[in-house]
């Protein structure tokens, strides 16, 4: 009876991946992995954008509460002072009030440097000598509007125009001061400030603004 050859014996490991293999494979690595870079990229630019909304929003409101508190108190002096509102324009505020008990003094809030150039910036001048400047309170300021009216809501001035100078009496630059309200004037007969600030910042090509608006009782003037 003749004798069989035994089968042949495979040698070594389990056979590897072809080059097709590996590089279909590197390419689905590679897809999966940008799609969760796409993932990560859009999340980050929706967590930096969110952020600076925040950001600017609360600058804004920061802004808009010290102003209206500080709006709030003109006219409070002792003795009471006879000039409560100085300067009143749609871009320019200056009252006269004693803020902290330590005497009256005049805070004029506007974006008007002291050359009367409007910036981008807030200012808060705190004298009793000058009107115009002061120390930057807010940047990246796009817009700053003050609406003035009388005890009976009706807008100062009637009709209400977009640019405006209560009295004829603007903003002043330098050393200049104001003249003094009259009597039965238009900056007299203020007693309520709406005031709207706007602020914005850019994230690479994109603009974040946010406008804010309060309105203010001089609770001071009321009867």
């Amino acid at each position: 009876m003749p004798l069989r050859s035994p089968a042949p014996q495979h040698r070594g490991g389990p056979p590897g991946f072809s080059l097709l293999e590996a590089l279909v494979t590197s390419a689905i690595f590679l897809i999966v992995l940008y799609g969760v870079y796409l993932v990560y990229d859009v999340g980050q630019a929706s967590y930096t954008s969110s952020s600076r909304k925040w950001d600017v929003q609360s600058q804004a409101r920061v802004a808009l509460e010290r102003m209206g508190r500080e709006v709030r108190t003109a006219g409070y002096a002792n003795p009471k002072v006879s000039d409560p509102v100085v300067i009143a324009t749609n871009d320019a505020f200056s009252f006269h009030a004693d803020l902290d008990g330590s005497g009256a003094t005049y805070v004029t809030y506007s974006r008007r440097d002291c050359t009367g150039t409007v910036t981008t910036t807030l200012y808060r001048n705190v004298s009793t000598a000058t009107f115009c400047g002061g120390e930057p309170f807010v940047d990246g300021v796009t817009a700053l509007t003050f609406t003035y009216y009388e005890l009976n809501n009706v807008p100062l001035p009637y009709p209400l125009t977009s640019t405006y100078t209560l009295d004829s009496q603007g903003a002043v630059t330098g050393t200049a001061t104001p003249t003094t309200p009259a009597a039965g004037g238009q900056r007299n007969r203020v007693r309520q400030v709406k005031i709207a600030l706007t602020i914005q910042q850019q994230i690479g090509t994109t603009v974040v603004p946010f406008t804010a608006t309060t309105d203010v009782a001089l609770r001071n003037l009321l009867p």
